[in-house]
């Protein structure tokens, strides 16, 4: 655990919040080599990092899983203070344990004013003195129950649903996803705050042709590639990727192999099913999980990005292929076109016919080409750092006035009964 000096009280008035304390709880902050170190855990990484450079009038205390994630952080302040919890990343009942029992006493040890949990779940019993604030990165397993295992449904209908109802503030990655949160839920709107992710500095850097040729043939690639880089699972509709690519390589010859990219997540079997049925084993490359220090070299060498996914929170790999000056495809559901910022080309995810006339579009058209070449920057500071962890830490004041007018009101009650 690292220390740091005593932590302000709170005090309220009616202009603004002063001297909170505010704990944010970053079990799924992960660095292994898989899925678990994926955009969840990214959003909390870049969201540490930034609070430490500008963490503004308060003080924080942050919950990771194990010292080793604190020794890897670049996140340090004077104003931040870690606490470890042993769980181990393969027992993710561990976590829903420590959060939901251990956690709510800890928030009361340290007199914690705001618990923010970065990915989708609050503490059921979050001690009253506290205020809660979630983000709520999508509500898929509402708006497609079919692809995701039982225990997955169960752990999202029991901790998702009632912490977003529960929580003073709700955070949503996207327009879409406070949408589905009012439509879905009920929660009113204006206790659900828009604030997009960040795309890291990494990916508005330049590579020469030179560097990225040779990237392409370091990984057998030299005739170019196409991209999809996410999790290896249903929602992402990658067995309609592959049969777009079968019909591509048919209707029009095309040399670029097809990269799908990241870790195995679940129900994946049918994906490496698909590429055999259709004889592509030497035209698709299943590169695993691709390390950050890879990510903006892997997107920047592509030919061009396609993440046709049926539904997303907010899609994060479509802004950083964007940023990167990548020709980008999505989908035109739920939050993909926000990410793709009126650039990319957005298609309807179930049509094979469309997804094969898009991708022949961002290969040939050099006008498109060009267009995201040319707008990569403005993707770039559209899903800024700085601007996210501003709008973040509103969202904490938020919280804080909006807990304490429903304590008083709750007291006033209290007093009148």
């Amino acid at each position: 655990m690292l220390v740091t000096s005593p932590i302000t009280r709170t005090l309220y008035s009616h202009e603004e919040t002063v001297g909170m304390h505010i704990g944010i709880n970053a079990q799924l902050l992960s660095f292994s080599q898989n899925y678990r170190n994926g955009g969840v855990s990214r959003y909390i990484r870049y969201l540490l990092n930034e609070l430490a450079k500008q963490p503004g009038k308060h003080e924080y205390t942050v919950f990771v899983n194990g010292q080793e994630i604190v020794e890897k952080l670049s996140a340090q302040h004077a104003h931040i203070t870690y606490v470890s919890a042993t769980w181990s990343e393969s027992q993710p009942a561990a976590r829903v344990a420590w959060e939901q029992l251990t956690l709510p006493s800890l928030i009361r040890q340290k007199h914690i004013d705001v618990l923010h949990s970065p990915v989708n779940v609050l503490p059921v019993l979050l001690p009253r003195c506290c205020a809660g604030v979630v983000t709520l990165h999508d509500l898929a397993f509402l708006r497609f129950p079919n692809v995701f295992t039982r225990s997955k449904r169960l752990y999202h209908q029991m901790f998702t649903v009632r912490s977003i109802r529960q929580a003073s503030m709700v955070i949503t990655v996207s327009e879409s996803t406070k949408k589905d949160a009012v439509d879905l839920i009920g929660v009113p709107g204006e206790r659900v705050k828009t604030v997009y992710p960040c795309i890291d500095a990494r990916f508005s850097s330049a590579y020469k042709d030179e560097e990225l040729q040779i990237f392409r043939e370091k990984q057998g690639l030299a005739d170019g590639y196409l991209l999809y880089l996410g999790t290896l699972e249903p929602r992402k509709n990658i067995t309609t990727l592959i049969e777009a690519y079968a019909q591509l390589r048919k209707t029009y010859a095309i040399h670029e192999k097809l990269v799908l990219a990241g870790g195995k997540g679940w129900l994946y079997d049918a994906i490496f099913k698909r590429v055999e049925q259709l004889g592509l084993s030497s035209e698709v490359l299943f590169a695993g999980f691709v390390a950050d220090s890879e990510l903006a070299l892997w997107y920047s060498a592509a030919s061009a990005f396609v993440f046709p996914s049926l539904y997303e929170g907010f899609g994060i790999p479509v802004a950083e292929a964007l940023a990167c000056g990548v020709p980008v495809i999505t989908s035109n559901v739920s939050s993909l076109p926000e990410a793709g910022s009126g650039i990319a080309l957005c298609i309807d995810p179930q049509s094979v016919e469309a997804l094969v006339a898009a991708i022949h579009t961002a290969l040939t058209d050099q006008t498109f080409r060009q267009k995201c070449s040319t707008m990569a920057p403005v993707v770039t500071r559209r899903f800024a750092a700085q601007r996210m962890v501003e709008q973040t830490i509103q969202v904490y004041e938020q919280a804080a006035s909006v807990h304490s007018t429903t304590q008083r009101r709750s007291q006033r009650d209290s007093f009148v009964r």
